[in-house]
């Protein structure tokens, strides 16, 4: 798990589309600025992804997420065996579908094509 506490919000989650995002809009060295759509574009995700969480499972904790009290290593080893974590993979799946309708929303197919290298 990204980001610290066991019982914390989607922070592992988030913080992998936000490296999405900032390699996407954020500056390429230190004499460039970053676009302008970068921390709107994370907010966005963030705020869909939490929404997301909590209609799917109630809250945005990886507790929850996952159904593993990340304090017992009991349950943390059971949770690899009964398909749990199966669960955490649903989720990341969903991150990045998110990722990608958001990115599609705010810079649009054709720009994402000059972005990828396309011309």
């Amino acid at each position: 798990m990204l980001g610290g506490d066991p019982e914390g919000c989607i922070r592992g989650a988030i913080a992998g589309v936000a490296q999405a995002i900032g390699c996407l809009f954020g500056r390429a060295n230190l004499d460039e600025f970053e676009d302008p759509r970068l921390m709107d574009t994370i907010r966005l995700v963030y705020d869909r992804l939490k929404e997301t969480a909590v209609e799917k499972y109630g809250d945005t904790t990886c507790q929850t997420i996952s159904d593993c009290n990340w304090y017992d290593i009991e349950d943390v080893k059971a949770r690899r065996l009964d398909g749990r974590r199966n669960e955490c993979t649903r989720f990341v799946g969903e991150c990045a579908k998110v990722l990608g309708e958001i990115i599609l929303e705010v810079v649009g197919e054709e720009e994402l094509k000059i972005l990828q290298g396309e011309f």
